[in-house]
C-alpha cells in the first residue's frame, strides 16, 4: 500500500460519520440496481416457467415420422438428405427427446362440436407426460395400453361426459381424403355451419374426408387432464393419452420432441430436419428466438430505470465525495507542494471510492436481493392471478444479473468521485492551502457587495426574502450566494427526487391501464 493510500485510509477512519453516510448511499444505490436486475431476471424466468408449464420443456419437434426415424436416433445416418442433421445429432447437441405414438382417430358419440367430432388417441409414457406438461385434473396417468386419459375440454367443449372407471369401445382408424392421410394440423373437412342434418348430431355436407377403421380397442378411463398445448385449436380430434404399445405396429407414425444442450442450437437443428417445428415461446424466453420484442421492452425499461437511478445516485454520492474533497483541499495543497502529481491526487479520491465500494456494494447486493425476495413472496401469487398464469412469480437470482448490478454501481461511484477529484487537481498548491476556491464570488456579486457596503442600502431582493422568510431566509440566501455549488447540488437533488417519484407513479399508472 502506497503512502497516498495509507493517508486516504486514515482519513476515512478519522471521519467515520461521513464515511458511514457515503457507504449508506452506495448501499442504497447498489440495492436499487440489484432490485432492477433481479426483477428483470425474475420476470424472464417467470415467463419461461409458465411457457414450459403451458407448452412443455422442449425446443424442436418432428411430426408424423415413421419407423425409420428410430434407426436414425440409434445410429445416425443421412436423414432427409441432410448430413448436417446427422452431424448435429452425433455431436451431442441434443440433450434428450421424448416421442408419442399415433394410434388413430375414433368418432365420439354425442359430440356437439361439429368441427371436432373425433377422439385422437396417442400412446405415451410418463416421461412424455412430464416433458409435454400434461397436467392432471383428476385420476392418474395410464399405466397399460388398456387405460386412457381423457382431456377435460371433451366435456366443456364437446359436451361428452365420462367419469373415472367408464369403459370406451373405440373404432380407431385413419382420416383419409383423396388417398392422403390427414392429421391434427388438418381441420375437419366435413363440417358446415347451420342446423344438424336430420338424424345426425353433426351438420354435414358432401363428404371430403372419411375415417378408415383399422382396429377396435377397449379402454378404461383412469383420469382427466387440462387441454394440452400440443393440440391445435383447429384440430379435429380431442387428444386422449394411453400407454404406448410395447411392440411398435408396422406403419405407425410418431411425433418427436427434442431438447437441445444449448438452446441457441435449436433453430439450426430445426432447419436441418424436414417437417419440423420449434417451441417459439420457450425459445423466446430463453433469448434465442427471432422474436425479440419481449426483450426490447424488458431491457429497454430496465435501461431507463437504471439511468434514472444512476443519475440520482451520482447526485447523492457526488455530494459526499464533494464534501470530502472540500475538507481535504488544504491537504491536497500541502501534498502538491511537496511534489504530489495531479494523477496521484486523483488516485487518492478514486482509491477512497473503491474502499467504500468494497463495503457498500456487497451489502447493497444482499439488501436488494433480500428486498425483492420479500416483495415477490407477498405479491407473487397475486401477480400470477393478475396475468392468469399458473406458476407464481418468484425470486430468480442469476449470476449475470448480480454482476451487472455490481458493475453499474461501481461505475456510478467512480463517476461520482471522478468529478470532485478532477476539481481538486485543478487548484494550485497556494490556492488549495488558502482554500480560496471554496468561497468565491463572481465579479458581479463582488461589485454588488461593495456597492451595498458603500451605500449601506439593502438590495431589493434581500428585502423581499427578508419580508417573506424572515431572518433565517435572509441568512440562507447569503449562504447559498457564497457557495453556488452547494445550492445547485441541493436543487438537483430535489429535482431528481421529483423525477424518480413521478416516473414511478407514471409507470404504475400505465401498467394499471394496460
Amino acid at each position: 500500500m502506497s503512502i497516498f493510500q495509507k493517508v486516504t485510509f486514515e482519513i476515512l477512519k478519522k471521519n467515520k460519520t461521513r464515511t458511514i453516510v457515503t457507504i449508506i448511499g452506495i448501499i442504497l444505490s447498489a440495492s436499487m440496481f440489484t432490485a432492477v436486475t433481479t426483477t428483470i431476471s425474475s420476470l424472464q424466468n417467470y415467463m419461461l416457467q409458465n411457457a414450459i408449464y403451458n407448452e412443455g420443456d422442449w425446443h424442436v419437434s418432428v411430426y408424423e415420422t415413421d419407423e425409420s426415424f428410430f434407426e436414425f436416433l440409434k445410429n445416425p445416418v443421412d436423414f432427409a438428405n441432410d448430413a448436417e442433421a446427422v452431424k448435429a445429432f452425433s455431436e451431442g447437441k441434443v440433450e434428450s427427446y421424448v416421442y408419442s405414438q399415433q394410434l388413430g382417430y375414433a368418432y365420439v358419440e354425442g359430440c356437439t362440436n361439429a368441427y371436432k367430432p373425433y377422439l385422437y388417441v396417442i400412446g405415451a409414457d410418463k416421461r412424455f407426460c412430464e416433458t409435454m406438461s400434461v397436467h392432471l385434473t383428476g385420476g392418474r396417468l395410464p399405466e397399460t395400453s388398456n387405460e386412457i386419459l381423457l382431456p377435460e375440454h371433451l366435456a366443456e367443449n364437446g359436451e361428452v361426459y365420462y367419469k373415472v372407471g367408464d369403459v370406451l369401445t373405440l373404432e380407431l382408424g385413419n382420416r383419409m381424403s383423396e388417398g392422403y392421410a390427414l392429421g391434427q394440423n388438418n381441420p375437419y373437412m366435413n363440417a358446415v355451419e347451420g342446423e344438424p342434418v336430420e338424424g345426425s348430431d353433426v351438420a354435414t355436407q358432401e363428404e371430403t374426408e372419411t375415417l378408415e377403421v383399422v382396429e377396435m380397442r377397449e379402454y378404461t378411463v383412469v383420469g382427466f387432464y387440462e387441454r394440452p398445448a400440443f393440440e391445435n385449436y383447429s384440430a379435429p380430434g380431442y387428444t386422449a393419452i394411453t400407454a404406448m404399445d410395447k411392440v411398435r405396429p408396422e406403419g405407425s407414425l410418431y411425433n418427436f420432441y427434442f431438447k437441445m444442450e444449448e438452446p441457441k442450437d435449436a433453430l439450426e437443428w430445426y432447419g436441418h430436419l424436414g417437417g419440423a417445428s420449434y417451441n417459439s415461446n420457450v425459445l423466446t424466453y430463453l433469448g434465442v428466438s427471432a422474436f425479440v420484442g419481449f426483450y426490447s421492452v424488458l431491457y429497454g425499461l430496465a435501461a431507463i430505470v437504471c439511468g434514472l437511478i444512476m443519475f440520482g445516485s451520482v447526485s447523492l454520492i457526488y455530494n459526499a465525495f464533494s464534501i470530502s474533497v472540500s475538507e481535504r483541499t488544504k491537504q491536497f495543497g500541502l501534498l502538491s507542494s511537496i511534489g504530489a502529481t495531479k494523477k496521484q491526487l486523483r488516485q487518492m479520491v478514486l482509491f477512497e471510492a473503491l474502499l467504500v465500494s468494497a463495503i457498500g456494494v456487497p451489502l447493497g447486493i444482499v439488501a436488494g436481493v433480500g428486498g425483492m425476495g420479500v416483495t415477490f413472496h407477498f405479491i407473487g401469487q397475486a401477480f400470477s392471478t393478475l396475468t392468469n398464469y399458473a406458476v407464481p412469480l418468484t425470486l430468480s437470482i442469476y449470476l449475470g444479473a448480480i454482476v451487472a448490478a455490481c458493475v453499474i454501481t461501481v461505475m456510478t461511484v467512480l463517476i461520482s468521485a471522478w468529478i470532485p477529484s478532477k476539481r481538486a487537481t485543478m487548484v494550485t498548491a497556494v490556492e488549495a492551502i488558502r482554500q480560496s476556491e471554496d468561497v468565491k464570488l463572481t465579479k458581479r456579486e463582488q461589485k454588488k457587495a461593495r456597492k451595498s457596503k458603500a451605500t449601506s442600502v439593502t438590495p431589493w431582493d434581500e428585502k423581499c426574502i427578508y419580508r417573506i422568510f424572515g431572518l433565517p431566509g435572509m441568512i440562507a440566501d447569503k449562504y447559498y450566494k457564497r457557495s453556488k455549488k452547494k445550492y445547485r447540488a441541493t436543487v438537483v437533488s430535489l429535482f431528481m427526487s421529483i423525477v424518480l417519484f413521478v416516473s414511478a407513479s407514471a409507470l404504475t399508472e400505465y401498467l394499471t391501464d394496460t
